[in-house]
């Protein structure tokens, strides 16, 4: 699932801003530029783009880009292609994009291969995707030592994107890219560690990549890391390490270690047993529409545990997860129901909501079902 989440952050288009100096004096930039010296453009439209000594103007920039990529200029054609395909300064076009992109990459220029990869990979309105053409940008800035193209293009043999599926091949890439640091190709060969896919299955190598991301800290490898650290899974279970590495994923917004770490205090594993603090990492993960914390929370609020008793909380918790199937909460607002707690009384419906969990297996649902008279 990561793995199809991550691929649109890939885009490492880098800006070569870093290169103008701040203190640039933009008026002697402005008379070379208009002089003709493609430097002295690129360097301008570098500093418009990045407000750097003068105020941002993405249009004067791209006017300035394309005078440059005109002349051949590589880095300009790339900027500028970035700024049709991000719309800046111009009128977004993934067409022009490519264009541009493929100018510079004819060239030799990796980044602008791996850009190319991207726009067929992910496509655009007015532009059909193109996973073989992609795969073979990939490839060929993946065969320049480009990280990022790497990380692609092993996603595209595990997703059997424009090639067979070959999960061996992704982590050959996966391995290249990680050797150069790149955070999202540990993250795919800690996963393939752990599952076996296309790799011997390696538990503790798996713990490795992922603690190294934690450490830095990467939200989803901090959840991954505490998740082992509680199985004792790659390493010697420690529950007062992933209460550490679940706080730490927990505090960046992560929606299943907020539901994890209410578990520890709901349960005092590791930790005392408080069901205040159950309570408010229950209803964080609840509000990211997470169907366990929902019910729980709900549960809390229907029996006054860390929060005031409040039934109508309790249902409206309940009936979020029980409309994403989550049995308990189905049990529960038909108990709800049966009873009339924080709705209006319907004993029907009450024993609906119950039989449609028991009918999913929930043995509270069917004991419960047979008190419902």
């Amino acid at each position: 699932m990561v793995r199809k989440n991550i691929i649109t952050i890939l885009m490492a288009v880098f800006i070569s801003l870093a290169a103008t100096a701040q203190t640039t004096d933009i008026a002697t930039l402005r008379k070379n530029a208009n002089a003709g010296n493609v430097k002295a453009q690129v360097e301008l439209a570098n500093c418009l783009l990045g407000g750097k000594g003068v105020k941002a103007d993405f249009a004067e920039a791209v006017q300035w880009y394309t005078k440059a990529a005109n002349k051949g200029n590589v880095e300009a054609q790339f900027n500028l292609a970035y700024c049709y395909e991000m719309g800046y300064g111009v009128a977004k076009s993934m067409q022009t994009a490519v264009n541009w992109y493929t100018k510079a990459a004819e060239k030799g220029d990796a980044r602008a291969m791996n850009s190319l990869g991207h726009c067929y990979d992910a496509g655009a309105e007015g532009f059909d995707k193109n996973y073989k053409k992609a795969v073979e940008w990939y490839t060929k800035a993946a065969e320049k030592g480009h990280a990022g193209a790497q990380f692609n293009l092993g996603l595209c043999y595990s997703q059997m994107k424009g090639v067979d599926i070959d999960y061996a091949e992704a982590v050959k890439w996966w391995e290249k890219a990680a050797a150069q640091g790149n955070a999202n190709a540990m993250f795919s060969l800690a996963n393939s560690y752990l599952t076996g896919e296309g790799v011997d299955k390696d538990a503790t190598k798996a713990f490795g990549y992922y603690l190294r991301l934690a450490d830095s800290g990467n939200v989803l490898a901090q959840n991954e890391v505490a998740k082992l650290y509680s199985r004792g899974e790659g390493v010697e279970q420690n529950y007062g390490k992933a209460v550490e590495y679940y706080t730490k994923a927990a505090q960046q917004g992560n929606a299943n270690a907020q539901l994890a770490l209410g578990r520890f205090y709901d349960n005092g594993i590791s930790v005392a047993q408080d069901y205040e603090e159950a309570a408010a990492w229950y209803l964080k993960a609840a509000e990211q529409d997470i169907p366990e914390a929902q019910y729980n929370i709900g549960n809390m609020f229907f029996n006054g545990m860390g929060v005031a008793q409040n039934y109508e909380q309790a249902f409206h918790w309940m009936e979020k997860a029980a409309m994403q199937n989550f049995p308990a909460a189905e049990t529960g607002i038909g108990i709800c129901y049966y009873y009339g707690y924080g709705v209006k009384r319907n004993k029907d419906l009450g024993r609906q909501w119950v039989n449609k969990a028991a009918l999913m297996g929930d043995s509270y649902a069917k004991e419960t079902l047979k008190k419902l008279k």
